[in-house]
């Protein structure tokens, strides 16, 4: 994401942020055409559904829910040399002083985690493409779907409850899959069609479920590892 558009974004969350109201909201971006950067960031919701559409050469779409309940965030991208990232979970919250027995006291600030959360990327056509999603919280789930050369797709979830799915589809040649779960019912899926495709995926917690599929091809590499 370019320089101009985190500062816009920054600016925005410090004057609004602290101010959310708990609501449903529902934010659409279409985009057509080179290098174009597209920005969603949606904080302290009930319901919360974010849409990026791009199509182009060398675009950059970007999702941001924090501290959101039944969240869903999805960008679509069309062409090559595109970036999309979706980031879900909580925000660290402000310490404070608080009065013990007439003694000043610091509190540190509590981590709060989003729950529901449902994120997918879909990247058709072209190449070097990168997605990746961050989910923090309760009842996680994300997807990755792309086609094409040497792209890349990464999944990170860190969960605290429920279960987390993760799921990355691949076709072409030389794409890269990574999934990296922690938490309890895991379950991680990479499909790869195609040649020379590298994927792996790393479990750390209980219940865990992780399945590599190479479908065609010559040259493949998979890797699981659980702990």
């Amino acid at each position: 994401m370019s320089i101009k558009l985190s500062a816009l974004a920054l600016g925005i969350t410090l004057a609004y942020g602290a101010t959310a109201a708990m609501a449903a909201d529902n934010a659409t971006i279409y985009q057509t055409g080179w290098y174009n950067d597209a920005s969603v960031e949606q904080t302290s919701n009930l319901s919360a559904v974010a849409m990026i559409n791009q199509s182009g050469f060398g675009n950059d779409g970007v999702v941001v829910q924090e501290k959101v309940q039944n969240g869903n965030a999805r960008i679509d991208q069309n062409g090559s040399f595109g970036t999309a990232t979706i980031s879900q979970g909580g925000a660290w919250g402000d310490g404070h002083w608080v009065y013990f027995y007439g003694h000043k006291r610091w509190v540190d600030g509590t981590w709060s985690n989003g729950v529901n959360q449902t994120a997918s990327i879909n990247q058709t056509g072209g190449w070097s493409n990168d997605a990746w999603v961050t989910q923090t919280g309760s009842n996680v789930e994300a997807s990755i779907t792309q086609g094409g050369a040497r792209n890349v797709a990464g999944i990170v979830q860190a969960g605290t409850g429920g279960q987390d799915i993760a799921s990355i589809t691949q076709m072409g040649y030389r794409n890269d899959a990574y999934i990296d779960q922690s938490g309890s019912n895991l379950k991680g899926n990479i499909y790869q069609s195609g040649v020379r495709q590298e994927a792996v995926i790393l479990q750390t917690g209980a219940n865990k479920t992780a399945t590599i599929t190479q479908a065609s091809g010559y040259g493949n590499m998979a890797y699981i590892n659980q702990q």
